[in-house]
């Protein structure tokens, strides 16, 4: 993140965290006197609820908290549904350890969804909430509620990683929007029994519960079926010495080159999840095809051109990689139309495929094989760009050798100073 993003964020987050001060000190200062026992008795649900989350994403949780946060905007004037939200959202930070300016951004981002939702909410006609009377101004307080807090939270997001927050709100954020949303209706389903009988709320527990464990086992599950498939990749690479690790370091090459050439967070992710596990077509492999020192025959590589596509028969049945199915299938295709399996060119190959291309050529010159030595990294390079244009998508070319130019010290030197010479050859990468 350059230094100009970062002093963006930070003064975004000071922003967010001044108005939300403001607002939680409004409404100590205007509160009004009510019955304590609701809102003592939501904002413990929330907080316990609030301590519970489900992560969806290496930056998002959801929690069950937001239906009970918003049936307090629901059912209480505003100053006392903002410290209620305020409540629930700091306490739980704070019970978790969480970083001190991540609490007070946290607790500022609610207070001012609460505080807007109240307000719209305040629009409507006023009282005792009903289905048929208040439905209207519930969905939209409801939706205020979430697009401000999503909004708040994914243009932090944006301003950390360097990407726009459009991009985030609609692309990253999209899996938590979706059962962010499923929520509020039930929100107002509490606020309902709230206002004609209190003690039924009761029966909102097993519900609740059942929500978050089906949460917590749909993201479970999905994290199980990716960490078997690593560990297969792992074991498929553990087979041959020589190739030793080469699924994670191809992972780290594609996702370096994702990010260089300004993909979405999201695709970086599922460029990165797919190399992962990009040769897992391999675990059909005989050994004696895996160690070959010599030239394969016509048979055999036949059966080496087979592996994308298993690889992309295992996974086509898993939710979660369906997006990198293509990639898997087609990472040994060529520009000029001369790879395999099916024989795709240019632009018609996926550009996540061509990117692995790139990271797994690179890769495997860069590493000891049974029939021949590792090249340097400067040959390695200079292959890379020979074959841009007819192996290689020339971008995805010119994107690695910015990015091994970035490295600083972390690259051998000649490497870095290679790149360096190869990115100012006019027309060189084409």
């Amino acid at each position: 993140m350059s230094q100009e993003s970062q002093r963006t964020a930070r003064v975004f987050i000071l922003l967010t965290i001044l108005v939300g001060a403001g607002v939680v000190v409004w409404a100590l200062l205007h509160l009004q006197p009510v019955p304590w026992l609701g809102p003592i008795v939501l904002g413990t649900c929330a907080l316990i609820a609030e301590l519970y989350p489900v992560r969806l994403s290496e930056e998002g949780t959801v929690s069950v908290a937001a239906a009970l946060d918003f049936a307090a905007v629901i059912l209480f004037p505003p100053q006392v549904s903002i410290l209620i939200v305020a409540f629930a959202a700091g306490f739980s930070d704070i019970i978790g350890r969480v970083p001190p300016i991540r609490v007070l951004f946290n607790t500022a981002q609610l207070a001012i969804a609460a505080t807007l939702a109240s307000k719209v909410y305040s629009l409507g006609p006023g009282g005792v909430f009903t289905f048929q009377t208040h439905a209207l101004w519930g969905l939209i307080s409801g939706l205020t509620f979430l697009f401000t807090n999503s909004l708040l939270t994914c243009t932090v997001i944006a301003l950390t990683q360097g990407h726009r927050p459009i991009e985030i709100w609609l692309q990253g954020n999209r899996e938590m929007l979706l059962h962010d949303i499923a929520l509020y209706p039930i929100g107002m389903l509490v606020a309902l029994v709230y206002t004609h009988d209190v003690p039924a709320l009761i029966l909102f527990i097993l519900p609740m519960v059942i929500i978050y464990v089906s949460f917590r086992n749909n993201v479970l599950v999905r994290r199980q079926a990716q960490a078997v498939l690593e560990t297969l990749a792992d074991i498929i690479d553990c087979r041959d010495p020589y190739t030793a690790e080469h699924s994670r370091r191809v992972a780290e090459y594609a996702a370096a080159i994702a990010w260089q050439m300004g993909l979405s967070d999201e695709d970086c992710q599922m460029v990165q999840a797919s190399a992962r596990i990009h040769d897992l077509g391999k675990v059909t492999w005989r050994d004696d095809l895996l160690f070959k020192p010599g030239k394969l025959t016509a048979e055999e590589m036949e059966r080496v051109r087979e592996h994308p596509a298993t690889g992309a028969r295992i996974v086509e049945g898993l939710a979660h990689y369906q997006k990198g199915v293509p990639l898997i299938r087609h990472h040994h295709e060529w520009i000029d139309g001369s790879g395999y399996p099916d024989g795709l060119k240019g632009d018609t190959i996926p550009l996540g495929a061509r990117i692995l291309a790139v990271a797994d050529a690179y890769d495997a010159m860069t590493s000891d094989r049974p029939y021949r030595k590792a090249l340097s990294e400067e040959e390695a390079l200079r292959r890379l760009v020979a074959g841009a244009g007819t192996q290689f998508d020339g971008e995805v070319v010119q994107a690695f050798l910015d990015w091994v130019d970035s490295r600083g010290e972390e690259l051998h030197g000649a490497a870095r100073e290679e790149a360096a010479a190869i990115r100012e050859l006019p027309g060189e990468v084409v």
